[in-house]
């Protein structure tokens, strides 16, 4: 299990130990066919990974009708088994559409919990056999799901990292583009930000690669036609 975590864990990205981890469910977890990532962010669901377009279509449905293992392990916190799928009372509809429509009979369904209060996700693991999850299944999964949101909470806390410094360093490029422009050419504030924003209008450049052009040479084309002066 310390290897597979160590698996699942590889890369920086996001998405990359999402996508790992439905990989290795299948692989490993007893009876599992394919397998997808579901994620609740700003009470919406979206299929973060999946093995198979399968497990996406019964992922969607479910977001569809609005109720289904997976939605519900999420919702709830819970873990869900299936015998034979068609026959389970708790998801009429959902069941015999994704029976019939897809061919899956048999569904696991887990939270992964994460370190992180605005995702919410679940590890949707599904069958095309009857009774296909026992217990030894359900154990391996159970141990990938946790060895998994801790993963994949890393992963995100590493993105935000990320994304907040890149953020600070473009406001701090700004600000000083911002600084040369006001000394140089006696702009106000309002109007050295203008100026950072209309050129890159023009060029079809972020204004952060404007900024960063004008902190490194102090220097910056102005067309006065465009900006206020």
């Amino acid at each position: 299990m310390r290897a597979l975590s160590e698996q699942v864990a590889e890369g920086d990205s996001v998405d990359g130990p999402l996508e790992r981890l439905v990989l290795v469910a299948v692989e490993r977890v007893p009876g599992v066919r394919w397998a997808s990532v579901s994620m609740l962010r700003g009470g919406r669901f979206t299929t973060a990974a999946s093995t198979d377009d399968k497990a996406v279509r019964a992922d969607v449905l479910q977001y569809e009708i609005g109720s289904g293992p997976c939605v519900d392990a999420v919702l709830q916190d819970s873990l869900y088994v299936t015998g034979k799928l068609c026959s389970d009372p708790r998801w009429s509809e959902w069941d015999q559409r994704i029976s019939t429509e897809v061919g899956v009979n048999s569904v696991l369904a887990q939270r992964l919990h994460l370190q992180d209060q605005g995702v919410v996700a679940g590890l949707n693991l599904y069958s095309d056999e009857y009774d296909a999850f026992d217990r030894a299944a359900v154990g391996v999964a159970l141990i990938l799901a946790t060895h998994g949101g801790l993963a994949v909470s890393h992963s995100l806390a590493s993105h935000r990292a990320g994304t907040l410094s890149r953020a600070l360093q473009s406001n701090r490029e700004i600000g000083m583009a911002m600084g040369i422009l006001m000394q140089h050419h006696r702009f106000t504030r309002e109007e050295a930000f203008d100026v950072l924003r209309v050129a890159s209008q023009d060029s079809n450049r972020k204004l952060a690669d404007i900024a960063a052009h004008v902190v490194e040479t102090g220097t910056l084309h102005i067309d006065h036609r465009g900006a206020r002066t």
